[in-house]
């Protein structure tokens, strides 16, 4: 009996493999937004629509950072450019994580930053918009801790948080527009 159920399982393996192989689930973009031929892409301050200031500062410059360090497209001003991408970011949040009771009253100890973009990619030569996406939020978590005793200490805390949220959404729209994810 354990010979003829081991005899199954040595038959069944290569179909098992086989099927799992086969199946066909894999990751892959739709193809990249970007026309063939551009090369020089110009990415103008994104639009702040939120009560912080310097969000746009610090995506604007995670964006323009991003798409350097990748090299396929060369980002120029926009009187030199192929292709123009623009953003306005239409959110900024910091929502509270944690709270601490100092002397009978409530403070917060600890936020998650999320901000959320809305991303246009234009062909300057074929005077036509190429991908538009609302609604890029940040997904990778950016928090940062309050320290009472050291206002410094939280703002560094708080920028770091921004920064890596901006980072967060440099890299989405890279990939969108890159990769077509």
């Amino acid at each position: 009996m354990k010979k003829r159920l081991s005899d199954v399982k040595t038959a069944l393996l290569p179909i098992l493999l086989l099927a799992v192989a086969s199946c066909g689930y894999h990751f892959s973009g739709t193809g990249a937004v970007v026309p063939e031929g551009a090369k020089k892409l110009a990415v103008p301050v994104f639009l702040n629509t939120t009560n912080e200031p310097y969000v746009d500062v610090e995506v604007t410059q995670a964006v323009v950072e991003e798409f350097m360090t990748d090299g396929r497209l060369k980002i120029v001003g926009p009187e030199d450019a192929e292709l123009v991408l623009r953003g306005i970011i239409t959110k900024y949040e910091a929502t509270p994580l944690s709270y601490t009771v100092f002397n009978g009253q409530t403070y917060v100890q600890q936020y998650r930053i999320s901000i959320v973009v809305e991303a246009t990619l234009e062909d300057l030569r074929a005077k036509k918009i190429l991908w538009k996406q609302p609604g890029v939020e940040s997904t990778f978590l950016s928090d940062y801790a309050v320290t009472m005793q050291n206002v410094t200490a939280t703002r560094v805390s708080k920028d770091a948080a921004v920064k890596k949220a901006a980072q967060d959404i440099a890299w989405t729209l890279r990939s969108r527009v890159l990769e077509g994810f």
